[in-house]
């Protein structure tokens, strides 16, 4: 079975620095990457998302030295190859979404997107991840939302 995945712009920074939340080195975000692409999975995306991590990657703070963005390079040759990218029009808000705490607000855009799409959120942003739970939209969306080991370990 296909599964379809929207990666939060955090997954993106942390693949093209190959780090973890920590800075740490760690290849887990690109690793995901990576294998949802030769899987053939498809990454889905809306204008609002793909905005953000435009503009997350093409900040000096999150560029490897001597590297240009792969990660965007990536995503640009995937865009030619069938199945690989979902581009929805952007997500509309719903019933309920002012259940979202307080301290996620700032990412309802995604939570859009995961409930408009039903595709699996992947973050790495753990406060997202626990405000989802702890409210009652993962459930009464049927939501599925993991971290990128999580993700990564259910390809």
């Amino acid at each position: 079975m296909t599964q379809r995945f929207i990666l939060d712009e955090n997954v993106f920074i942390f693949a093209q620095l190959e780090t973890d939340v920590g800075g740490e080195p760690d290849p887990t975000c690109l690793d995901l990457l990576q294998g949802i692409l030769d899987i053939c999975h498809p990454i889905v995306f809306d204008p609002v998302l793909y905005g953000k991590i435009q503009h997350q990657l093409n900040h000096p703070a999150h560029q490897r030295r001597g590297f240009d963005s792969a990660i965007l390079r990536t995503l640009g040759q995937a865009i030619f190859r069938p199945g690989k990218l979902e581009y929805l029009e952007e997500s509309p808000p719903f019933a309920g979404e002012t259940d979202i705490p307080q301290g996620s607000q700032d990412d309802k855009f995604i939570v859009w997107l995961a409930v408009e799409s039903g595709a699996t959120l992947v973050t790495a942003d753990e406060a997202l991840r626990d405000d989802l739970a702890s409210s009652s939209i993962q459930t009464r969306h049927g939501l599925n939302v993991l971290s990128p080991e999580g993700a990564l370990a259910s390809l």
